[in-house]
């Protein structure tokens, strides 16, 4: 087991292809327990494949190489399941609720572990979603769907809560609230946090340190986060958009 400081999450040599077209390349790296990781790149960075094989979406075809360790369990490829049990959570960029159930059964869903929260537990964190709670998910604002699925997530108490794009396409008002509800929750849930996002100007609000990728490969790793280093990674982005196409 990891303490804290430890190592939680530590992805070893993890190479991924769709169609013989690598989107990662003999990835690794570490985080250690109750951080918050950012993973920074350019849309098809290889940020979402990445997520996908920790959270065991990917299968062995799909997985070319490379090992995922979570509490310094050697997790199987394409293992769901096994994520779930041992404490993986993601929210992902799409259809991350079911769109024609209410919040109320979205959220009895979400809490469908065995040591999962109570449901209750998820109005105290985004009282709007007690007002929601008769609402068809589809019916909610940008916004209202992070926050559900979020609290979905949460609902199966994970160590380790992945984020992919969390701030896509909301309004910068709603980013603020998610950021401040995100801090306050990996205190009080004692998460442990890894985000993709391609937007540089929330990393500050969300994670301790940063890994910026491209085509699947690690080109930079910034263990403080100021002024500086957002100025190194915006103009690094710039970049990336700017050369020839990356990976999916």
């Amino acid at each position: 087991m990891a303490s804290a400081g430890e190592d939680l999450l530590s992805l070893k040599g993890m190479s991924v292809a769709y169609d013989g077209k690598y989107a990662l390349n003999n990835m690794s790296f570490n985080v250690r327990r109750g951080e918050s990781v950012a993973l920074v790149g350019s849309n098809g960075a290889g940020k979402t494949s990445l997520l996908s094989a920790i959270a065991g979406i990917l299968q062995k075809g799909q997985i070319i190489d490379g090992q995922v360790f979570f509490n310094g369990e050697n997790l199987p490829w394409g293992a769901i399941k096994t994520r779930r049990r041992v404490g993986i959570g993601l929210v992902p960029e799409k259809d991350k609720v079911f769109h024609l159930l209410t919040v109320d059964e979205n959220l009895e869903i979400g809490r469908r572990a065995q040591h999962g929260r109570k449901k209750a537990d998820a109005f105290d964190w985004f009282p709007r979603l007690a007002e929601r709670r008769k609402t068809q998910a589809g019916n909610l604002s940008g916004g209202e769907q992070q926050m559900l699925a979020l609290a979905m997530a949460l609902l199966a108490s994970p160590k380790l809560l992945l984020l992919d794009e969390p701030s896509l396409g909301l309004a910068t008002p709603v980013v603020e609230m998610l950021c401040q509800s995100l801090r306050r929750l990996r205190n009080e849930l004692s998460l442990t946090i890894l985000v993709a996002e391609s937007d540089t100007q929330w990393i500050p609000h969300l994670s301790d340190r940063a890994i910026v990728i491209d085509r699947g490969w690690p080109i930079a790793t910034f263990d403080h986060i100021d002024d500086s280093s957002l100025e190194t990674m915006h103009g690094m982005l710039l970049g990336l958009v700017n050369s020839s196409p990356a990976s999916t």
